[in-house]
């Protein structure tokens, strides 16, 4: 039988290879210099225009190598007129006859397919074209899915979940050992915020040093000086009247890791005390008993001002209000 289609594309890539031949000669004759007439140009543009109108139907009949198909566009895109031509450069020139060359050698081999395509046409029933062009539709659907983008973000979504979430549901690898590693803080950090987004979002930060991410790093220009660690046990701070009338101080009994650091601006000084709680729940206690007893005592306020970052409770102190609050906001983003 006959496919129209079949037939279509093959007339038009034989005209396409004719014209693509004529194209050449004008090319070379911009090249040359030769015979640039107004009527040259006209019949060049009308060149264009034909080979513009039957790229379509030879794109259409490309099972591979589009790029070089489109090539045969492009070029013509860039063909602006035979003056134009005439004026590139050597580098120009020759990339345009390699891809020329290219372009011209898919059309015969694609004239040639189209060819063997139409004879085994001519011994098929309509019924088994008809067979053949659903299962081709399917392997391009098929195709189309495993190829788009939204398919690749989903397996790349499902691979980023699977190795932050899957990972730990499934007993496979502690994600939570990453943080033993400074080197690798950052992409635990990553795969944390992920698992508290789809899984538990109380699920606790393991050790200070990688909470430390969501506060400004000490080399920032928001801290009011750099911070010095102090070498002190938590008991003197947990000694502070404040925070034993709140009850505050019993909680942070139960921290796991303590770090006391000290800021310097000017004459005035600046105590950051940051205790790791064993679960979020502890934190979360701590900090409503210390806005239950601040609510009674807002002489406190100031000079004490607690920010929770899942289990991590950091209490900065001083006698300068206005450097506490320039610390919990600059450093900490909190207000």
């Amino acid at each position: 039988m006959i496919d129209p289609e079949v037939e279509r594309q093959y007339a038009d890539t034989k005209e396409l290879l004719a014209l693509w031949q004529e194209f050449y000669e004008y090319f070379e004759m911009a090249k040359k210099g030769e015979n640039l007439t107004p009527e040259k140009e006209e019949a060049f543009l009308e060149l264009k225009s034909k080979i513009a109108m039957l790229h379509d139907s030879f794109m259409d009949a490309l099972t591979h190598d589009q790029n070089i198909g489109q090539n045969i566009l492009d070029i013509v895109t860039r063909s602006i007129s035979l003056k134009h031509l005439n004026r590139q450069n050597i580098a120009d020139i020759k990339k345009m006859e390699i891809e020329w060359h290219e372009s011209y050698l898919l059309l015969n081999e694609t004239i040639a397919l189209l060819e063997e395509k139409r004879q085994q046409l001519a011994t098929m029933s309509e019924a088994q074209l008809r067979a053949q062009k659903a299962a081709g539709m399917a392997t391009q659907r098929v195709t189309a899915i495993l190829t788009s983008i939204y398919f690749k973000i989903a397996v790349i979504v499902v691979v980023v979940l699977f190795g932050t979430v899957g990972v730990q549901v499934f007993g496979i690898f502690d994600w939570n050992s990453l943080a033993n590693y400074p080197v690798f803080h950052s992409p635990y950090r990553i795969g944390k915020k992920i698992y508290r987004a789809v899984g538990d979002a109380n699920s606790p930060w393991p050790n200070i040093a990688v909470a430390d991410g969501d506060r400004a790093a000490p080399s920032s220009t928001r801290w009011a000086g750099k911070p010095e660690v102090q070498n002190e046990p938590k008991d003197k701070v947990l000694n502070l009247g404040p925070l034993r009338a709140s009850g505050v101080a019993e909680i942070l009994k139960k921290a796991t890791e303590y770090r006391k650091e000290k800021v310097t601006r000017g004459l005035d000084q600046a105590e950051i005390h940051t205790f790791l709680l064993p679960e979020t729940s502890d934190a979360i206690a701590a900090e409503q008993k210390w806005n239950d007893y601040i609510s009674k005592n807002r002489k406190d306020e100031g000079k004490y001002r607690f920010v929770r970052n899942v289990n991590v409770l950091t209490l900065i102190h001083s006698d300068n209000e206005g450097l506490v609050n320039d610390i919990k906001v600059k450093v900490y983003e909190q207000q």
